[in-house]
């Protein structure tokens, strides 16, 4: 299944290696197909699943956006795990717990930090409408950017030759 995910994101990248190495045009494409899939899983959801403003799951009311944007993140945040451990970071030693946790964790930051900057910058901005719709993308693009440093340091990390613990210069 990797090698087949590969090949097909692969046939595109030719265009594009002067400027962009495989890795990174790898990252990119899964991490576009999964905002990809997000997307259309919260319009999936908001217009054919979820017809009333307030959705009853027993426990909690959610409103339809909100109900909408959980089936999102229940079928992007697994399958942007699965294509960065399996297909993308296939290089890292770490248990799959740890790195589940770590990107768990990074999941947390970036809904967390999308909410915020957004809220800020939509506020600056209210008097600005085309502005406004600019700051999504600029805070899209800034959140892509840390993910990848994010993962690529950290949740998928890899120990460099000649590290060892306890070693002393």
């Amino acid at each position: 299944m990797r090698n087949a995910i590969l090949a097909v994101i692969d046939f595109f990248h030719p265009p594009f290696k002067k400027f962009i190495s495989i890795h990174n045009f790898r990252y990119m494409a899964t991490g576009g197909s999964t905002l990809l899939l997000g997307i259309l899983s919260y319009y999936f959801a908001y217009f054919f699943i979820f017809k009333t403003e307030e959705v009853n799951f027993g426990v909690i009311v959610l409103q339809r956006e909100t109900a909408s944007l959980l089936i999102d993140y229940i079928i992007a945040i697994p399958t942007s795990f699965l294509l960065n451990k399996y297909v993308i970071f296939t290089h890292s030693e770490l248990k799959g717990r740890v790195q589940l946790f770590r990107f768990l964790n990074l999941q947390f930051i970036n809904i967390l930090a999308n909410y915020v900057l957004l809220k800020f910058l939509l506020e600056l901005l209210r008097d600005y409408p085309t502005l406004a719709m600019l700051s999504r993308i600029l805070v899209s693009v800034l959140m892509a950017l840390f993910s990848y440093l994010y993962q690529h340091y950290f949740t998928f990390s890899v120990k460099k030759i000649g590290d060892k613990k306890g070693e002393k210069d």
